[in-house]
């Protein structure tokens, strides 16, 4: 799974289309050759749209960027972004990593997601702990 914070200019929020496009394609497809859903359940989907489960691996990016600003007397400011590498790497969580849950908790915690969209996670991602879905 991934999840990326609120705020548009983090490494996960703007390339998360090059993180689905790693778990999905390349790392899931041609690495470990999950080609198939699993019965009652979408190949890829939002977790909304997903069966509840108890637990997720993650992904994270790690991003390396060089911004170059330039200054033209009638064009203005302008800044030109170099991506040099993208890293995926299993998430850093609160209290695991490669955990969806644990990851969402981090982003909660940092103030980099909302408490309302960790609770809708949590109706879909129930964790395994006493009482949950075990």
């Amino acid at each position: 799974g991934l999840v990326w914070g609120d705020d548009e200019l983090q490494a996960d929020n703007v390339y998360k289309g090059n993180l689905l496009f790693y778990v999905s394609m390349y790392d899931h497809m041609t690495q470990r050759g999950y080609v198939r859903n699993i019965p009652g359940a979408p190949m890829c989907s939002c977790a909304e749209n997903m069966p509840v489960v108890t637990r997720s691996d993650c992904t994270q990016i790690a991003a390396s960027e060089d911004t170059t600003f330039t200054y033209d007397a009638t064009e203005g400011v302008a800044a030109s972004v170099y991506i040099k590498d993208l890293n995926f790497n299993a998430c850093q969580g609160v209290n695991a990593n490669n955990n969806l849950e644990e990851r969402a908790k981090q982003l909660e915690e940092d103030n980099k997601l909302s408490s309302e969209k960790r609770a809708a996670l949590q109706q879909v991602l129930v964790g395994s702990g006493a009482g949950k879905c075990n």
